[in-house]
């Protein structure tokens, strides 16, 4: 015998219940820990192999910064528009 649960699912409507402005302020929140745990695995490496703090820096600022907003991007301008849509013109 098979059951078949309802839907939608409560998680699901608990989901689309939530803030696009809590969701994209919970997001940039989520990328800046992302950012500080990159740079922690930079600094390790770099203590272990004696790379220069300038070099781990540099990588920083110019690729762990452009792979986070890469990465977060699409989410990003869909909760942007969401909250325009939610905007009274």
């Amino acid at each position: 015998m098979v059951a078949q649960l309802p839907l939608p699912a409560q998680w699901a409507t608990l989901e689309s219940r939530r803030n696009p402005r809590d969701q994209l302020d919970q997001l940039h929140r989520d990328a800046i820990e992302t950012k500080a745990e990159i740079r922690a695995a930079l600094d390790r490496l770099a203590t272990r192999h004696g790379i220069s703090a300038k070099d781990v820096a540099y990588a920083m600022g110019g690729y762990a910064d452009n792979l986070l907003g890469d990465a977060i991007y699409n989410l990003e301008r869909n909760l942007e528009h969401e909250i325009e849509d939610e905007e009274p013109l």
